[in-house]
């Protein structure tokens, strides 16, 4: 039996619990600071698009060419080809990222000519486009092989015809090519081997009809080329039959190993877009004793037209899900999205829409903005703005009704983040004058082709590709992201959640779209946890920090020295090596990323990386 003393104190430290407890969720409903961004940072306090680094221009160049002034004695690319293509497109904006000069000239001639007259060093690497080159010039293959043999890297991003390449012994041995066993070869696949980009080895095979229509859209036929002993395949095709040897199969991507210089041919379209990107940043870490590049270090989740504070659809979606849109998103979506969020090492930013549909006579009520508000602050994530409606309103009668929806409820929250989505040119201009989103200072679009898919929108805003659709990652999306995340240590994946709001097909259930979603991210991001999780408005700060940022870099021994200019720290850089790892690094710190691969952070201007 208990005594009136015990009984007493029980009471007291039940209600001491009891009161405890009430005032820690009081506490939390006061502290969580949802009713402002946390993200938000003033945009003349940071660095605009003047700042940026950019390759000087001389236009005395011919045909269209640019080329570039040689600042210091910064490394330089140069580029064979017409002006304006796809291929020079792809060459000026690794230049750009990667802070090398680049001179672009129409002929080899032209290149001759304007070398003859500078007299510049010689460039670290020369870029051929074979589909702009005469090949029966006279001379032609000596200039080659003198670039050579003067220790100039020769880059073919595409193939001269194979019927060219038949016909010319010199070019075959320049390009490492014994025999022309086929001109044309269709084959099951393509193989990535491990240590040319990040992320590992890969097998973009097909194991039955399904996949094959859901992801296989990579270039299937090409020559076939049987390869010398000195030359060093990275990516092969995947033949029906078994060989004996791997040096059997089709080559790709390879290297042919000259004295002084390596000559790389790309047998296929690989580099007309971004994937080019990480090509010739793996080409470049093949053929130097290590390779040291910034970084943007940023991997973004994003949640388009989601949350929204408007219960519609609710006839389809009560047949659904037995509840309204309201309930459905916050029962069954919101944990559904947030356990995929946690299961990978991408940052979240949910650009949400107050509501989908401004003509029905649904609106949005300020308890549901408060409820997602305070969950996405619990979560660390971040809240901004989509323009997008399933009604035909006008983008700024939108903006307007939303800007007086969140007065009422949140009239101090100032978005720094816009999903731009599919809009054009001229309605993102019209959007970005509106009240609601006057503080924005970073714009995410839909990628389309572009090949600066990070950059400035403006002066003081900076503009990130989503780079793909997470409920949908072919081959050729997965070769890709590789590629980007190699150069850049970049990478935005999106889900629309308008799919699950108004649904076309059987296809479009959120069981299936989050399936999905979280299937994809889980596996095919697995490999890249080295790089931050960012929301989008940490990814801009690090974008204009990457962009300012210059830098030399040397070795002495062991060690190599880096010294940075234009921009503050932390910024960051990829060092790959061949067969040396880090045992120390002053003035920063460094995680392992793969073998041969490592993340350095540079806190200060003046870093020192020691190698054993």
């Amino acid at each position: 039996m208990i005594s009136r003393w015990n009984y007493l104190a029980i009471t007291t430290v039940m209600l001491v619990v009891f009161f405890m407890f009430q005032f820690t969720n009081v506490a939390l409903e006061s502290w969580d600071g949802y009713e402002e961004n946390s993200y938000y940072l003033d945009r003349e306090d940071l660095p605009g698009e003047s700042s940026a680094y950019q390759p000087g221009t001389d236009l005395t160049a011919g045909q269209g060419g640019t080329d570039a002034v040689s600042r210091d004695s910064r490394s330089r690319v140069v580029y064979i080809g017409a002006a304006g293509g796809a291929e020079e497109n792809v060459v000026y904006t690794w230049a750009v990222y990667t802070k090398q000069n680049m001179n672009s000239y129409a002929s080899f001639g032209e290149y001759k000519k304007a070398e003859k007259k500078k007299k510049n060093q010689s460039p670290e690497m020369i870029i051929i486009n074979s589909d702009d080159i005469e090949w029966n010039q006279k001379g032609l293959l000596g200039e080659l092989e003198k670039y050579a043999d003067g220790g100039v890297n020769l880059v073919f991003c595409n193939l001269p015809d194979v019927e060219v390449i038949k016909d010319n012994a010199r070019l075959q041995k320049l390009l490492g090519i014994e025999e022309v066993k086929s001109e044309e070869n269709e084959v099951e696949g393509i193989y990535l081997r491990e240590g040319f980009l990040l992320g590992g080895e890969a097998v973009y095979r097909a194991e039955d009809e399904e996949e094959r229509a859901k992801r296989q859209d990579l270039e299937l036929t090409f020559p076939w080329y049987t390869l010398g002993k000195d030359a060093e395949v990275y990516i092969r095709g995947i033949t029906k039959d078994i060989l004996e040897e791997e040096e059997d199969y089709p080559a790709v991507i390879w290297s042919n190993r000259l004295d002084k210089a390596d000559v790389f041919a790309v047998n296929g379209s690989y580099m007309e877009d971004i994937t080019g990107l990480g090509i010739l940043t793996a080409m470049s870490a093949r053929s130097n004793e290590y390779e040291l590049y910034p970084v943007v270090n940023a991997q973004n989740m994003v949640l388009v037209n989601y949350p929204g504070f408007a219960s519609e659809n609710n006839k389809e979606m009560r047949a659904r899900y037995g509840q309204s849109m309201s309930e459905m998103f916050r029962n069954i979506a919101w944990p559904s999205l947030v356990a995929a969020y946690r299961q990978n090492a991408l940052g979240l930013t949910c650009m949400l829409t107050p509501q989908y549909d401004y003509g029905d006579e649904q609106f949005p009520k300020q308890t549901e903005l408060q409820y997602y508000m305070r969950r996405i602050r619990e979560q660390g994530a971040e809240a901004g703005l989509s323009p997008d409606s399933v009604s035909d309103t006008y983008i700024r009668e939108k903006l307007t009704e939303d800007q007086r929806f969140m007065e009422k409820g949140l009239p101090d929250y100032r978005f720094s983040s816009f999903y731009a989505g599919s809009l054009t040119e001229s309605e993102v201009e019209t959007a970005l004058n509106e009240e609601i989103v006057k503080d924005v200072r970073t714009i995410v679009t839909d990628y389309s082709g572009e090949n600066d898919i990070i950059g400035y929108q403006s002066e003081e805003i900076t503009r990130q590709s989503s780079l793909s659709d997470g409920t949908v990652h072919t081959y050729r999306d997965d070769l890709r992201m590789r590629s980007v995340q190699t150069a850049l240590g970049y990478s935005s994946v999106r889900l629309n959640m308008s799919r699950v709001a108004f649904p076309e097909n059987d296809e479009d259930t959120l069981e299936k779209v989050v399936s999905e979603f979280g299937g994809n991210i889980g596996y095919y991001w697995d490999d890249f946890r080295g790089f931050a999780g960012t929301t989008v408005s940490e990814c801009d700060s690090r974008i204009r920090s990457f962009l300012a940022l210059d830098y030399t870099d040397s070795r002495k021994e062991d060690t190599i020295h880096l010294e940075l200019t234009g921009t503050e720290t932390p910024v960051w850089f990829v060092l790959r090596t061949e067969g040396e790892r880090i045992v120390r690094v002053d003035g920063g710190s460094w995680e392992q990323l793969e073998d041969g691969a490592w993340l350095i952070e540079a806190e200060s201007t003046d870093v020192s990386i020691e190698l054993e």
